[in-house]
């Protein structure tokens, strides 16, 4: 009779079990036909409906999720980029008196660089340039002008990825069998901030209207998402359906200048009451 009782508990826990598992396939089935997502290099675009099926008279909510899948990483040596005017120098310890010959140098993007030494008596300016490439890590900055290399430690006043405007840079190198000690100041505002490029989000609708959203303005959106992984921007609302329409569609786009343009969709289907 044990037996017997011990089985069938057995076989009840066995049904029991099947009904969970089951119900837990439908549930996953049901979110997965609600829900539709795409990514690029950086995000993952994610967009989930309560119902993709509703009648005229009843809204549906919905969710927009941008998710980080990388971090932004700004290139290591965006603090040399810029415009550059020497403010001091010292030769082996003694300032030196630079009025006469003020110098310029930009770096570029590209990671060329002009050099412009003017001559303030004659009028004439000196025209010097090359390549350059800078080591954040040892703080070492190599020039490379008409096949002479120099080797400077280059180090800045500000620890951010751009050095702003008035910011200072501190060159110290060997060149002649003398010590060279130069400051310089940034003295034009830089061209670029190499900061992440802003992301916006686009939603849009057909056979209806959108309402109740988190953000009054849902036509654009900026997303911010912290540079983190998995850190994620989210979006509610709601899916108003139209009069006389038996189809809906809620769209949604996500735009970086850096990792251009995705979208996703959901369809809904609307059943009209009379």
């Amino acid at each position: 009779m044990f037996m017997i009782k011990q089985h069938m508990l057995n076989l009840s826990f066995l049904i029991l079990f099947g009904f969970i598992v089951s119900c837990e396939d439908v549930e996953n089935k049901l979110a997965k036909d609600f829900t539709v997502s795409t990514s690029n290099a950086m995000f993952d675009l994610n967009l989930t409906v309560e119902n993709n099926s509703t009648d005229s008279d009843t809204p549906i909510a919905f969710t927009v999720t941008v998710t980080r899948i990388d971090t932004y990483v700004v290139r290591q040596d965006a603090q040399m980029i810029g415009f550059w005017s020497l403010s001091l120098q010292s030769i082996n310890g003694e300032t030196q008196n630079i009025s006469q010959y003020p110098q310029d140098i930009e770096f570029f993007e590209d990671n060329s660089y002009s050099k412009q030494v003017p001559n303030t008596v004659s009028g004439e300016t000196d025209y010097f340039g090359g390549n350059w490439t800078y080591d954040k890590t040892t703080n070492n900055l190599t020039l490379i002008s008409q096949g002479e290399t120099s080797q400077i430690q280059s180090t800045f006043d500000y620890s951010g990825a751009v050095v702003p405007l008035d910011g200072y840079m501190m060159w110290t190198y060997e060149n002649g069998g003398y010590s060279f000690n130069e400051t310089y100041q940034k003295t034009v505002e830089p061209y670029s901030s190499f900061d992440e490029p802003f992301t916006y989000l686009y939603m849009d609708v057909t056979g209806g209207d959108i309402s109740g959203t988190t953000y009054p303005d849902y036509a654009e959106i900026e997303a911010v998402v912290v540079n983190n992984l998995d850190a994620q921007f989210t979006v509610t609302g709601m899916f108003e359906p139209g009069l006389d329409f038996d189809q809906g569609n809620i769209a949604v786009s996500l735009y970086n200048e850096n990792y251009g343009t995705i979208a996703v969709n959901m369809q809904i289907s609307i059943k009209f009451i009379d």
